[in-house]
């Protein structure tokens, strides 16, 4: 791994790898939704759509010509504290995935029949949200647990914010958003760094500086537990529930990694042996707890039949009373940690993927080195640690929303 600065000040991370000659280029900002209020939720995810569209040096037919000619992937991707740009290609034609990235970044034009055209687009997609139980249930959770704050909307953004949304508006983002003070440049392939460095210098030393980034401040605080029932058009009922817990930047984040698979995540978990295979209460159970720079949630959600709602919601808070109760075995934690490092490793093992952890982790404050002294983190994780942070959640304030097929209410 090197690190080195543009002329400008982009910082780039390069993960030089002796594979296939083939390299993923990377260029992301840290502003996201994250960044966003309720006025203009959704500006970062519509603005990635537009860019990706065409340039003022490209129409949509001529750069989709051009990435498919050096038989590239081009993609954009938009997450709570990230966003950015993916070009996957051979190594030879690295210097013209630059050449094509670069353009995009520097050129979005906006035109105003695409702009019309991604803002019905994302309002269908929104309103589709409406038919998935699972999409619905976390919807409502996460404006209950999250109140005014960015993450309480889908990265999607809402329906009355994009239609409000102006040319004017999407330009001002990309000047906030794609220049030089924020953006980060992850680069992993079997590629040399002479020829990189040149290329990117070539090609990226001319964005701009501006406004940095503005680190948002959270403040999610619950003084009473909170359970919201309503009624859906769907034939299951589902059940989420969580509690407030550590950033990813917390130090109990990597323990509570470690019990969130315990939970979940496995078919051996408890929470699926106990509820699904011992008492058959549960068409699917898992446990999660996401990745933020801010606030997080440690959940577990469960779908159901209507007639084992009142039940189920017991089981589960036995099933965590339990845990934070008494220590799991020296073997369970064994066996977790092997299902952990052996994912984790797994999910490393493309250029793709690679560009993508080390950026990730470099703008969510933890450092590209981190990604690989995780693992040590994880293995000093101990049964005691387990408890005590089991503890500090799972007695905490929750915020439960259950949906039951009752009665029928348009959502």
């Amino acid at each position: 791994m090197k690190s080195f600065t543009l002329k400008n000040g982009i910082n780039v991370l390069f993960d030089k790898t002796n594979g296939p000659e083939i390299v993923s280029l990377r260029v992301l900002s840290k502003v996201s939704t994250i960044n966003e209020d309720l006025h203009n939720a959704g500006i970062s995810s519509l603005m990635l759509k537009l860019m990706s569209y065409s340039t003022k040096n490209r129409s949509s037919t001529i750069l989709a010509n051009d990435v498919g000619n050096i038989g590239a992937d081009l993609s954009s991707d938009v997450t709570y504290d990230m966003a950015g740009f993916n070009v996957s290609c051979l190594s030879e034609y690295f210097n013209k995935a630059v050449e094509l990235l670069s353009d995009i970044i520097l050129n979005p034009i906006f035109d105003d029949g695409e702009i019309k055209f991604e803002k019905e687009n994302a309002i269908a997609i929104l309103n589709s949200r409406k038919d998935s139980i699972g999409a619905t249930v976390l919807d409502e959770f996460a404006k209950l647990f999250y109140g005014d704050f960015s993450y309480s909307f889908p990265v999607m953004g809402r329906k009355e914010s994009i239609l409000k949304i102006s040319r004017e508006d999407l330009i001002n983002w990309h000047k906030y958003s794609y220049n030089a003070s924020n953006i980060l440049i992850s680069v992993s392939g079997n590629v040399s760094y002479n020829f990189i460095n040149e290329s990117l210098e070539r090609y990226f030393s001319v964005v701009a500086t501006g406004d940095k980034f503005k680190d948002p401040i959270f403040n999610i605080n619950h003084t009473e537990n909170i359970k919201k029932e309503i009624s859906g058009k769907f034939n299951q009922a589902y059940i989420f529930t969580g509690f407030p817990c550590a950033s990813i930047n917390g130090k109990d984040f990597v323990t509570i990694k470690v019990i969130s698979t315990v939970l979940g995540s496995r078919m051996t978990s408890r929470l699926f042996v106990e509820l699904r295979e011992k008492l058959g209460l549960a068409y699917e159970v898992n446990a999660v707890y996401p990745s933020r720079k801010k606030d997080s949630y440690f959940a577990v959600y469960i779908g159901l039949d209507k007639k084992n709602i009142d039940l189920t919601f017991k089981k589960i808070y036995e099933i965590l009373k339990n845990f934070y109760s008494v220590k799991i075995s020296d073997q369970e934690l064994k066996d977790v940690k092997s299902y952990i490092k052996g994912i984790y490793l797994l999910d490393r093992q493309t250029v793709n993927k690679k560009s993508y952890y080390n950026g990730w982790r470099e703008i969510v404050g933890q450092g590209y080195k981190y990604d690989v002294e995780y693992l040590n983190d994880i293995e000093k994780v101990t049964t005691q640690n387990i408890l005590d942070v089991a503890n500090k959640i799972f007695t905490g304030k929750s915020v439960s929303v259950i949906i039951n097929p009752e009665e029928y209410k348009l959502l």
